[in-house]
């Protein structure tokens, strides 16, 4: 039996590791223990996605709380980069969405509402798109109306969409629906991206490699690492897709 070993630098594109922000860590104390903790998993590059709604943390907020993590995990010693981005309540418009991509560049994390898929959705991505945006939905595994139906995923990522699951999912942390309909995704090919979409050290934390060996099982190392290396890099270079 071939041995999976994890890739050596893995990207993580959603994480709410910003404190006193969202409902991540509520003070630096609590940024710097997920950063340890996604270090420590094998995660090199970060990206700190604080929740964009329709009342949002203003830019400048978010790079204050950036510049001072970084600092804190530059003096800790700690072998992590953290970005900025956001993660984007799908109806915000293009012109807000623009202002909370990966690292400045034309990828967009948007998540829809947790209880279904709004019947707005498609209207919603191609407006990003007619603007240069390429969104990137996230954890629909976790989205009833996906669940009972992938197919409505599926309409998405064919009108351009990309898609990023939580690493979670695979291992059952969001339950046996989101395990299964997670894993029909990914052996159907529909999706771009593990992520962590961490919140705490200790309540979802910013863990990817149990997520990526699960994916291996399911469509090999080569593509599960593409998952959270190849893929991701792209995405925070803000390379074509």
């Amino acid at each position: 039996m071939e041995v999976f070993l994890l890739p050596e630098f893995m990207i993580d594109i959603h994480c709410h590791i910003l404190h006193d922000i969202d409902d991540g860590p509520a003070d630096l104390a609590g940024s710097l223990a997920m950063a340890h903790l996604a270090a420590a998993d094998g995660t090199r590059v970060l990206v700190a996605t604080p929740h964009v709604t329709l009342n949002p943390p203003s830019s400048a907020l978010i790079a204050g709380r950036l510049a001072e993590l970084n600092s804190a995990i530059a003096q800790a010693g700690i072998e992590l980069r953290v970005l900025a981005g956001g993660d984007n309540l799908y109806n915000l418009g293009a012109e807000t969405l623009a202002r909370y991509s990966i690292n400045g560049g034309p990828y967009v994390l948007v998540e829809y509402p947790h209880t279904h898929l709004p019947a707005q959705a498609g209207a919603s991505l191609f407006d990003a798109l007619s603007h240069g945006l390429t969104p990137i939905i996230t954890h629909p595994e976790r989205n009833p109306s996906v669940v009972q139906d992938p197919q409505l995923l599926i309409d998405l990522v064919e009108r351009g969409a990309l898609v990023q699951l939580t690493a979670e999912s695979l291992t059952g942390g969001f339950g046996g629906s989101a395990r299964s309909c997670a894993r029909y995704l990914l052996k159907k090919g529909l999706v771009h991206f593990l992520a962590s979409d961490g919140h705490s050290a200790d309540w979802r934390p910013p863990v990817l490699s149990a997520g990526v060996k699960a994916a291996a099982k399911l469509i090999g190392p080569e593509a599960a690492r593409r998952l959270v290396v190849d893929n991701p890099a792209r995405v925070i270079e803000g390379l074509d897709w």
